[in-house]
């Protein structure tokens, strides 16, 4: 599997498209149209187009990174095995949680020659100018960066009060269906707030744990909150996704970058969920004020 910090998951991919609007987007590079790259199939359509036509990830080296296709599906990743990365000459802004960390680092296609593993990846390219501390890259001037706080970087007092509003905002969700978990007190696995406007945005992993010997489980609850700066009390949730299950197997959702989309004006956070052996990626986008959604995912990969 591709190499990662923390709770990596590997990363979905999908087919490359083409500009469907035919516009000269700034450089030749940035602007370049791509052909469809797997045969005719069901298409993932939930990407937003005016993030670029691919996006890249880092596979843990310091030079190379998977390819994501966005209109890849579980039942068309099988066509990308083997495939040369269609990215030539492109160049990428890269960025992770504390904002953009490089800027124009053109790819190339790396070969891919190994047809006898039994699981999917993403075509493979090669940074020309190496970097670290980066998750995702999107083409060139496509996305801004919203630079992410985190509370484990907080004074000890404002951690507190934003681990106490979290958890208080959690506990006005609807129940879990699990009666397991039902009255357990909430810990704040992650936390990323930022600033939007007069607004305090925070995205954060709320955990509840069962601790059996035989059988521990835990309860991720991921949410996206927001409410006035500086205002006490919980957040107003725009978004939440609960999973549950054993300790070692259960889902998990680790938050990668967050971008604003230069054409659209619209926010969206790129997630990385892992399942128990593999993962995919995904956007939440902030559709209206207060209002977030789960709109796209990626292709299953487990390699």
């Amino acid at each position: 599997m591709i190499a990662r910090p923390g709770l990596l998951a590997l990363i979905a991919v999908a087919c490359v498209v083409v500009d469907c609007r035919g516009e000269n987007r700034g450089n030749a590079d940035s602007a370049r149209s791509l052909p469809p790259v797997f045969p005719s199939g069901p298409a993932n359509t939930n990407w937003n187009a005016d993030a670029g036509p691919v996006m890249i990830v880092s596979t843990g080296a310091s030079d190379t990174v998977g390819v994501v296709l966005p209109e890849a599906t579980d039942s068309t990743i099988e066509s990308l095995q083997g495939m040369s990365a269609p990215v030539s000459g492109l160049r990428f802004d890269l960025f992770g949680r504390v904002g953009k960390s490089a800027s124009a680092i053109a790819v190339v296609p790396v070969a891919q020659t190994d047809s006898a593993q039994e699981c999917y990846s993403w075509p493979l390219a090669r940074l020309e100018t190496p970097r670290t501390n980066w998750r995702v890259g999107f083409v060139s001037e496509r996305v801004q960066a919203v630079p992410l706080d985190s509370i484990e970087a907080m004074s000890g007092a404002d951690s507190s009060v934003l681990a106490v509003s979290l958890a208080q905002t959690a506990a006005t969700l609807p129940a879990a269906s699990d009666p397991t978990f039902r009255g357990l007190p909430f810990r704040v696995r992650s936390a990323y707030p930022f600033a939007l406007g007069s607004l305090e945005v925070v995205i954060a992993d709320v955990v509840r744990t069962v601790n059996e010997e035989a059988n521990p489980r835990v309860e991720h609850l991921l949410l996206v909150g927001e409410k006035m700066q500086g205002a006490p009390g919980k957040f107003v949730v725009g978004y939440s996704s609960r999973t549950a299950g054993k300790e070692e197997s259960v889902q998990a959702t680790e938050i990668l970058a967050a971008v604003r989309i230069v054409r659209s004006k619209r926010l969206i956070v790129v997630v990385n969920i892992e399942y128990d052996d593999g993962g995919k990626l995904g956007l939440i986008e902030r559709t209206a004020p207060g209002e977030w959604r789960a709109t796209w995912r990626s292709a299953y990969t487990d390699c």
